[in-house]
């Protein structure tokens, strides 16, 4: 498991915590306010120069949008970016009502073996 995929465990297990008990405590606040901030020190956070996104994960995830899953994956191989992370930060980023809903198991595990056979070959 990926730094990036153990924070955002802790972060969801926070809120669950949250969820049951209808309140947070400042001790959970502050944890989730320190995981956000590990979390975006991670390669899918990391800012771009001189492009029309904010970060590498919503470079590939525009790409998959658009269909162009080849150029996704190969940016995920370029960023060393896990399908893991870049799903995760899917699922972080991306509202319910984004065009994440693509991204359905056949499809996560179809970009994995994809990313294994080109990325992890070389």
């Amino acid at each position: 498991m990926s730094e990036q995929s153990k924070i955002l465990e802790q972060m969801q297990e926070i809120i669950m915590k949250i969820l049951q008990s209808g309140t947070a405590t400042v001790e959970e606040g502050d944890r989730l306010d320190e995981l956000e901030e590990m979390l975006f020190k991670q390669k899918c956070f990391e800012s771009l120069n001189n492009s029309e996104h904010s970060c590498k994960g919503e470079e590939i995830a525009t790409l998959f949008f658009k269909n162009e899953k080849e150029k996704a994956i190969s940016k995920l191989c370029e960023f060393e970016i896990t399908p893991e992370d870049f799903f995760g930060f899917a699922e972080y980023h991306y509202d319910e009502d984004d065009s994440t809903d693509m991204f359905t198991e056949s499809f996560v595990i179809e970009v994995t073996k994809t990313y294994q056979d080109k990325c992890q070959s070389k």
